[in-house]
This record gives C-alpha cells, structure tokens and sequence, in this order.
C-alpha cells in the first residue's frame, strides 16, 4: 500500500439511495473518522489529506467513502514503522513549504490549501483544508495558502 488515497477515485456525495443502503451497515462513519482524524492531526501527517477529503461526505457517507476509509486503516496497518522523529541540533531553524490546489473540489470548485513546517529538520506543524471561498487563479489560490501558512508561522514563532 504506497498511499493513503484510494487509487483512481474521485469522492463525490452519495446520492439519497446510496446512503439509505449504506445506513443498513450500522456503520457510524463520523466516529470512524473522527478516529483517523486524531491520528492526522497527531503523529501521522501522512493521512491529513485523505482524512480531509474524506470529513466532507460525514452526513451522507456511501459505500465509496466507506471503502476510501478502509483503504486508509489498510495503509496505516502496512506503514505502522512510519512517524514522527524528533533530534534535537543547532542552530534551529524553520522551513516551511504550503501548496494549493486551485478549484479541484468537484462539487463546490473551492481550492485545497496545504502546507507544512520543520524546525530543525523536525516537522512541527502541517494541515490540509478546502479553503474557504472560490479562487478565480492559481496565483490566488497559492496565495491563500501562503497566507494561512504565514499566520501559522507567526502563532508558532511567538
């Protein structure tokens, strides 16, 4: 399992009968998520997007949503070596990269915005989200991205 993402799938809503059928599974899909979440946001980054995606489809998970989950415990059970090391060196000094992904979203053509910093080599802070209103570029896109990252950088610094 090389990745966190269902391979060649694209998450769209489920339709009303396809959460009807998937309701009859018992499933509760939020708490599900909710569980991969606390990984994401703790020690596996690697999972942040996925985990992302998948959070938008929690009031009307279908049988797609709940296979791209599964993928994801699959990944996790294949990659438990995988985490977060901390060494300690100086000088310390930060890095940080962000990315954005101008109107991927199918159903709302917002952008995905994503980002990460290390200081000292050690990643420290990382977060992936649909931005909050419609671009019209990809200069724009970037752009927010790079804004939601420098205010991160700033929290971090002080």
């Amino acid at each position: 399992m090389s990745t966190a993402v269902l391979p060649n799938t694209h998450l769209v809503p489920a339709s009303d009968d396809e959460v009807e059928k998937f309701n009859v599974l018992g499933v509760n899909f939020r708490s599900a998520i909710g569980s991969i979440n606390y990984l994401s946001s703790g020690t596996r980054m690697d999972i942040s997007h996925t985990v992302s995606s998948l959070s938008q489809f929690l009031e009307k998970p279908g049988y797609l949503h709940w296979n791209a989950f599964l993928h994801v415990l699959w990944y996790l059970k294949g990659t438990t070596n995988v985490g977060l090391v901390y060494r300690k060196s100086f000088p310390l000094g930060v890095k940080a990269w962000s990315n954005a992904d101008w109107g991927n979203c199918v159903g709302t053509q917002r952008s995905v915005t994503g980002f990460l910093a290390t200081l000292d080599g050690n990643l420290v802070l990382w977060k992936t989200r649909k931005q909050p209103s419609v671009s019209i570029s990809t200069a724009e896109a970037e752009y927010k991205a790079i804004c939601d990252l420098a205010s991160k950088l700033i929290w971090l610094k002080q």
